[in-house]
């Protein structure tokens, strides 16, 4: 069933009811505005070009109540929505375009000259703006669907394998995939949430993922099987968060990352922000338990779990708290037999792994995963084995009760010496010393070991002698980490570099940054600048 059928009951039965808030413009729209604005969308898009059932539509938009409104326009039409993270290159959105077969690109007035490199670049048909400045030729998608605000434009039956959405992830280095979203599971997904965690018409959710994210789609069509407000946030900015929890009286924070958790305890009013009562799922990377006891004492109602694009990406794992089962702090709770199988296998072997405590990578089947990667045949079947199980490449495992710990990703475990490390447990070492404000760790090559755990890190009163650092920081690594397990070589920057959409470490910059670097053998750490002044 056509996932749009959600925004047109929602305006039926509550059409009176806010549904969006534009965070930054200030805009609002009631749930019978939005499904009229995305009726009069779906009719511009129609009868203008032509737009139709099976059509790929993308956008480079601003989180915006406009961009809520060509979602479930495209929905209705029986199109597919393909949000463009804004924020890539213009090779990255030529290599989407013709992956996926783009026949419609609707821009924001920001991306206008993009948009047109692309129109000349790749087959696309047609470039439309949405947006206050339009440039003479080109169509004004406000303009046309104002135009039609009492075209009839029937809900597209869909079945339940009809793609609603193609969503590109991993996009920081190669080509993307573009993981499908079919109506079903993405309906069933959004339900999940609702259920679980007892969303209600009276909640209002600060959404901090943009819609070109797996989770910005998820808020829009969750919410919308709610009838709850959305706070639309643009993007991550910490002030404009502190602002909206407290002009908006925000109940939820759905989707939040832990480096953002992070971001807003550095905020200056964070010890005055109403958080009391709010409620908030933590994902997207694993979760330190000090960090969920942290908003615990302020009154919070917070849990972790686990999801991923390719589970539409409502939480496969997670503590079903609302109906009476916490998880213990640090986990991110239990397999949903409803949702989908999930089963750990050996890193080595692929065999199952059975036993608690021995950590494996997280693979899944089942109603909400996704059938594959779109127009990409070789990579779909890469990344599903012959028991029909997509392997996530995160690493977790589990314990007696049945409670799951995430260890990070597959390429979080390093090898040194023919022994495992966990990256994210030296990260976590690191991060309780009250100088580090903020700290990553890959892998480096080393001259004995072939691997070992290299640290970025930014110190909390700026820059500093590396070599001082260094020194400071191994001291504290031998008190509270295996000898074996410690960082090898050092590096202070300013900001760790991060992916845009989840704010998670974006490895292919860190990685580069270590290009040709090895660390000789020896008991001493090394600094970034002193092996580089070595290599020279």
């Amino acid at each position: 069933m056509n996932v749009a059928w959600w925004l047109e009951h929602a305006a039926d039965d509550a059409p009176e009811r806010v549904a969006l808030v534009d965070g930054r413009a200030g805009e609002e729209l009631t749930y019978a505005e939005l499904r009229d604005r995305a009726r009069s969308v779906a009719a511009a898009l129609r009868d203008e070009l032509g737009v139709g059932p099976g059509d790929v539509v993308a956008t480079i938009l601003p989180d915006d109540c406009w961009h809520t409104a060509i979602l479930y326009g495209l929905l209705r039409l029986g199109a597919i929505f393909s949000g463009f993270n804004r924020t890539l290159h213009l090779e990255k959105f030529a290599m989407d375009i013709e992956r996926s077969g783009v026949r419609v690109l609707v821009v924001g007035s920001d991306y206008v000259e993009v948009g047109q490199a692309l129109l000349r670049q790749t087959a696309l048909e047609h470039l439309v703006v949405c947006g206050p400045q339009v440039p003479e030729g080109l169509p004004d998608l406000r303009v046309l669907a104002r135009a039609r605000s009492r075209a009839v434009v029937p809900v597209a039956p869909r079945g339940g394998e009809d793609i609603a959405a193609v969503n590109f992830t991993g996009g920081t280095s190669g080509v993307a995939k573009g993981v499908i979203f079919t109506h079903d599971k993405l309906s069933l997904s959004a339900q999940a949430s609702v259920f679980y965690d007892r969303l209600t018409s009276r909640d209002v959710n600060l959404t901090v993922i943009s819609l070109y994210h797996s989770g910005g789609i998820h808020d829009a069509v969750k919410w919308v099987i709610a009838k709850g407000r959305v706070v639309l946030c643009g993007g991550w900015e910490a002030d404009l968060a502190a602002r909206l929890i407290r002009e908006q009286g925000v109940t939820w924070i759905y989707f939040i990352v832990p480096t953002m958790v992070r971001d807003l305890m550095r905020h200056p009013d964070y010890a005055t922000l109403p958080l009391d009562g709010m409620s908030a799922i933590l994902c997207g990377e694993p979760v330190p338990a000090e960090l969920e006891r942290a908003l615990l004492a302020r009154g919070m109602r917070v849990s972790n779990s686990y999801g991923m694009t390719e589970t539409m990406p409502v939480g496969i794992l997670k503590p079903l708290a609302a109906h009476g089962d916490p998880a213990p702090a640090g986990s991110c709770g239990r397999p949903q037999p409803e949702l989908c199988d999930v089963v750990l296998k050996d890193l080595a072997t692929g065999a199952h792994v059975l036993e608690p405590g021995v950590p494996g990578e997280i693979c899944v089947r089942g109603a909400v995963v996704t059938p594959g990667y779109h127009n990409d045949p070789e990579r779909t079947a890469a990344a599903f084995d012959d028991e029909g199980f997509l392997h996530t490449r995160d690493v977790a495992s589990f314990d007696a009760e049945g409670w799951f710990w995430l260890g990070g990703r597959t390429d979080d475990i390093i090898n040194t010496g023919a022994e495992k490390i966990s990256l994210i447990e030296v990260e976590e070492v690191l991060r309780r010393h009250p100088d580090v404000l903020d700290v990553a760790c890959v892998g480096v090559a080393h001259e004995r070991f072939g691997e070992a755990p290299a640290a970025f890190v930014v110190m909390r009163d700026g820059p500093d002698d590396e070599e001082a650092v260094a020194r400071t920081l191994d001291a504290h690594c031998l008190e509270d980490l295996e000898r074996w397990k410690r960082p090898r070589l050092y590096a202070v920057l300013e900001e760790i570099p991060r992916t845009v959409p989840k704010r998670t470490k974006d490895l292919r910059r860190l990685r580069a940054l270590l290009e040709d670097v090895r660390v000789p053998d020896g008991t001493a750490v090394v600094t970034l600048g002193a092996a580089l002044a070595a290599r020279a």
